[in-house]
């Protein structure tokens, strides 16, 4: 041995050391077949057994750090602690058989009776407590405090349970957070959870994304996406997904599988699926501080509600026509019951109308009916009256140029002659391009449109009167010039 500054007592202990240095062995077979190792203390039975070339090291009880090789910087405390430890390094383990299974595993700490028992290559874990994290295989960066708690995990990863059997049946879930006796005792695969309080989120095996604060609060809940908050919040909420309890006993009818409510308040119960639902007592406040009704809204402009149906505007469609009560405000700004016979402006039909201006406005996509005989107006037309309409004036208008007649003037117009007019007319009888009598009998007139064929045909007709006043004065010089020769050949005679 050429090692020096050494302590070694106990038989066989230290046997084959041979450059170590700065190490102490006191028990039989302690370091026993430690060579090179240093700065390593093993104190009992067989601690540090087969310990060759680990170092710093300290193992205190009869099979500590047994089958450690060349583990480093690990403490070992208590029979039979860090047992199977061969190569790994910076462990802690104080208690009986604490940290036994572990092989390789880093950077762990064990404390408790068993506590990491079963832990082989898992990392970065605290365990302190009777049996926590017994049957910890590989999972790493777990914080298990208390009496068997996370005693179930085996790969489950970056979970914290604190509490009494906290995470108690957790194996494989991830990123969980239990607090409170038996919080989160049934949780298996269950992940991004957080229960906080004695017996939250008991029953839960997979369900993930709850988060549970109070006792017994989601105590039933065995799905996803859950916020419980309260004295047995939700505790009845079994499959349900997506809701929010927030009070003392919110929750549903025993045994519910209701999704997407949210329960506010004290014993608020939810019964459907899809809601939002307040304690009997309630009264909602928004833009003040003491609600009066069920729902008060204090709006900081004057003369506004603060309440806005997106989906149901002035331009909606009315579902109830025949309807004369609606809702109306009285002086406190309270929402009421109106009809035509109290003191209220509009009745339920007025309200398709509005004003704008000076004007009176209907902007719904139909028409106006005045007296019987049609049910709607015509495509293209908002306004039909029977029996006629009696008026001073009358003022048609034309959007474009091209709905008017003074075409009929541009050069290239295309004019009938009067013997093509005159053969239609007597093929249909009526004038080219005007309907018939029987085509107004069925269809009725456009104004807009009659005038400006009437105007046409009055336009095409200046033009026959041009081209005949043409024709005549072509034929009077004719007259004249022939004139002019009979003149000039009688007085040739009379000479």
């Amino acid at each position: 041995m050429t090692g020096d500054r050494n302590t070694i007592t106990g038989y066989n202990a230290g046997l084959v050391l041979t450059s170590g240095t700065w190490n102490t062995f006191n028990g039989v077979d302690a370091g026993r077949f430690t060579t090179t190792g240093f700065a390593n203390t093993f104190i009992g039975k067989e601690a540090g057994l087969y310990n060759t070339n680990g170092s710093s090291n300290t193992f205190i009880g009869a099979l500590a750090g047994y089958s450690n090789s060349n583990g480093v910087v690990n403490t070992f405390v208590g029979y039979q602690s860090g047992y199977s430890n061969t190569s790994g390094a910076y462990n802690n383990f104080f208690g009986y058989g604490a940290g036994h299974g572990t092989t390789t595993g880093n950077a762990n700490i064990y404390i408790g009776h068993m506590a990491g028992y079963l832990s082989t290559i898992g990392r970065y874990n605290v365990f302190m407590g009777y049996q926590s994290g017994y049957n910890n295989n590989t999972g790493y960066e777990n914080t298990f405090i208390g009496f068997e708690t996370g005693k179930g995990n085996t790969i489950g990863n970056d979970n914290v349970f604190l509490g009494h059997q906290a995470g108690y049946n957790n194996t494989i879930g991830d990123a969980n957070v239990f607090s409170g006796v038996a919080a989160g005792y049934g949780n298996t695969s269950g992940k991004y959870n957080v229960y906080n309080g004695h017996y939250a989120g008991f029953v839960n095996k997979i369900g993930s994304q709850n988060t549970a604060v109070g006792y017994q609060a989601g105590y039933s809940n065995q799905s996803s996406s859950n916020t419980f908050v309260g004295y047995q919040a939700g505790s009845n909420s079994l499959t349900g997904s997506n809701n929010t309890f927030v009070g003392q006993n919110a929750n549903v009818p025993s045994e519910s599988n209701l999704s997407n409510v949210t329960v506010l308040g004290y014993n608020a119960k939810a019964t459907v699926s899809n809601s939002v639902i307040l304690g009997n007592d309630a009264n909602v406040g928004i833009g003040n501080s003491a609600p009066g009704n069920r729902l008060e809204i204090t709006q900081i402009g004057v003369n506004q509600s603060g309440l806005r149906f997106t989906n149901l505007t002035s331009s909606s469609p009315a579902s109830l026509l025949k309807q004369t009560k609606f809702l109306t405000v009285n002086e406190k700004g309270d929402v009421v019951l109106g009809s035509p016979g109290s003191s209220a402006r509009e009745s339920a039909e007025s309200t398709l109308w509005q004003t704008s201006g000076n004007n009176l406005q209907n902007t719904n996509e139909g028409g106006v009916i005045i007296g019987s005989g049609v049910s709607k107006t015509p495509a293209g037309y908002r306004l039909y009256v029977a029996d006629g309409v009696l008026t001073e004036k009358v003022k048609v208008a034309v959007k474009t140029t091209d709905d008017w007649s003074d075409k009929v003037f541009e050069k290239g117009y295309k004019l009938r002659s009067l013997s093509e007019v005159e053969q239609h007319i007597n093929q249909t009888g009526h004038l080219p391009g005007v309907p018939s009598a029987a085509e107004v009998v069925e269809k009725g007139v456009d104004l807009g449109k009659m005038d400006a064929k009437l105007l046409e045909k009055i336009e095409e007709l200046t033009l026959y009167l041009i081209e005949q006043r043409k024709e005549l004065e072509a034929i009077r010089q004719q007259n004249k010039q022939m004139k002019d020769q009979v003149t000039e050949l009688q007085a040739k005679i009379n000479h």
